[in-house]
């Protein structure tokens, strides 16, 4: 038999590894892929992680090319907006979550398409970077999460600009 300090004890862990299953659980039905398309026509990466985006990149001829990230389909405590910025003038998706990139849009002329999902702005753990790259040649910005994207972008030219914000591998979406 258990004595009743040993029993409270127990208790204890049985409560926090419930409560901590419970949370992995809900996080994991939120979480929703966030979708890489490329359009070679227009020189143009894309990310999105909505339905309407998906459909919108097909429509205007990209391919569907993996799952870069998983990101939260609604707002969760200490997460920030994932936008979706477009330039005509470019032909450019453009897919920010920090001040600087909302301002940077603005200023090279883009206009505010929809929030995209929801990312937290510094590193939590089990999360990974969204790592933003520029190509000058092409007029592109592009989103990417994987090392398979990282390399593409170096190879193709693109410089790194900065850290988007975080979420959580392919993997935990797929």
């Amino acid at each position: 038999m258990c004595s009743l300090p040993s029993r409270a004890v127990i208790l204890s862990l049985l409560s926090f590894t419930f409560i901590s299953t419970f949370a992995s659980l809900a996080r994991a039905q939120d979480l929703v892929p966030l979708e890489l398309y490329w359009s070679p026509q227009r020189g143009d990466n894309f990310v999105t992680a909505t339905p309407v985006g998906g459909n919108s990149a097909v429509e205007a001829g990209y391919s569907y090319v993996r799952i870069e990230a998983c990101v939260f389909s609604t707002q969760q405590p200490g997460t920030v907006p994932l936008n979706l910025y477009w330039s005509s003038q470019r032909g450019d998706n453009f897919t920010t979550a920090t001040s600087v990139g909302a301002q940077s849009a603005r200023q090279a002329g883009y206009t505010s398409v929809r929030v995209e999902g929801y990312v937290y702005p510094s590193r939590r753990q089990g999360t990974v970077p969204l790592n933003l790259y520029w190509s000058s040649q092409r007029g592109d910005n592009f989103t990417t999460a994987t090392s398979v994207g990282a390399q593409s972008a170096r190879q193709a030219g693109y410089t790194f600009a900065r850290v988007e914000g975080y979420a959580f591998p392919a993997s935990q979406c797929q």
